[in-house]
């Protein structure tokens, strides 16, 4: 961070640093994860938005799906442009729409990504009240309340990402130096002259958006560890299946990754914001090989989902097998009438009580399906969390 201002272009010196080290390769391994962070979270929103795994957790899962494929997808195409296509630097002739392309995904991917953030602390809370609150998370952890945290925080984290528009603009180099052809990017006038803006900017980007959260999520976490050993220790966790208490600890690993990730970024921007001067971070985002490095912690961030939701929770992996490997692998094909994959089964009402113990396939046959009009009522309940 101490040789920010050495790495990145300044206001008024439009020439970058050349492309070496990890940036040879930035292109190419953050372009790789996006192409797979795309494909596996298009698996996660086709499986966590089936009809019967319609709960309030889904509804946040799928909602988190929708908004890291978009960021990792932003992010595709700017990393194929700005480094597999061309090159981070003005020596490289860049048209003017090219130039837009990467400030719009840049911005875009910022914007989605804070989305997918604050639905991660969402999720969070959930699942927080639904462990040390159940009584209280009957009435609170409801779809239709997923659904209103959902649009709250759209609308508040695009409000929030607004200034950021702010910052850059497209120029024609020509304009400083009649050797140079083609466009760059450069901060905004306005930028330039509001220092203050910077500051708020980066505290804005660093504080608000990064460690704040990451501190609030890790102590919602740990909570919700200690309420899970008291239960064990004091013998009263019968009410939870292992099922409930993997899904628990499924989405409390994803909020460390995202604590892991995010967190660098955070205490970066925070450091910067601390200058009070005219910051270079988000130059230094674009044009250093540190910052490469930081994004691609995000786009990881934006692709590990996945893994663990295969990993961790037998409910997902079934409903993976049914409907997408089903299409494929003859092996997964899974007939209607035998009622596999239906592994939980509860009433309509979220949290009227913990999830019962997962069922097998045998179990669900022989106790569950012996007519045809059963078959009907047992696809039309869901998966309860």
């Amino acid at each position: 961070m101490v040789n920010i201002t050495e790495e990145i272009t300044s206001a008024n010196d439009h020439s970058t640093p050349q492309v070496s080290g990890y940036r040879l390769i930035h292109g190419y391994v953050s372009g790789t994860l996006c192409f797979i962070g795309v494909v596996f979270n298009i698996f996660n929103v086709i499986v966590w938005s089936r009809k019967n795994m319609r709960t309030s957790t889904n509804l946040l899962l799928t909602t988190l799906s929708v908004a890291d494929g978009v960021s990792v997808f932003m992010y595709l195409l700017y990393v194929t442009y700005y480094f597999t296509a061309t090159g981070p630097s003005d020596l490289i002739f860049h048209s003017k729409s090219g130039m837009y392309l990467v400030v719009i995904c840049f911005h875009e991917f910022i914007a989605f990504h804070t989305f997918s953030n604050w639905i991660t602390i969402s999720l969070a809370i959930f699942r927080y009240i639904k462990v040390c609150h159940p009584n209280l998370g009957k009435k609170l952890c409801t779809k239709k309340r997923a659904r209103l945290t959902i649009c709250i925080v759209f609308i508040a984290t695009n409000l929030a990402t607004i200034p950021f528009y702010l910052y850059y603009e497209v120029h024609d180099l020509m304009e400083g130096n009649r050797n140079l052809t083609g466009f760059w990017i450069r901060k905004t006038t306005f930028a330039v002259t509001h220092v203050q803006y910077q500051t708020i900017l980066a505290w804005l980007y660093g504080v608000i958006f990064k460690v704040i959260p990451s501190i609030a999520v890790s102590v919602l976490c740990v909570l919700i560890g200690k309420e899970l050993r008291r239960a064990d220790k004091q013998r009263v966790n019968k009410r939870m299946s292992s099922g409930y208490i993997r899904t628990t600890v499924m989405l409390m690993i994803i909020v460390f990754i995202y604590v892991l990730t995010e967190l660098p970024i955070g205490i970066v921007s925070f450091i910067s914001g601390l200058k009070h001067s005219e910051s270079h971070f988000f130059y230094f985002l674009l044009y250093s090989y540190v910052g490469d490095l930081l994004d691609t912690l995000t786009v990881i961030n934006g692709t590990v989902n996945f893994i663990v939701y295969v990993i961790l929770c037998k409910q997902y992996r079934t409903e993976f097998k049914r409907t997408i490997l089903g299409r494929f692998v003859k092996r997964y094909t899974l007939k209607k009438d035998t009622g596999v994959g239906l592994t939980e089964v509860t009433n309509d009402m979220e949290l009227s009580k913990y999830s019962p113990s997962v069922l097998s396939s045998d179990q669900i046959s022989k106790d569950k399906l012996n007519s045809v009009e059963m078959i009907e009522t047992e696809h039309s309940k869901v998966y309860d969390y």
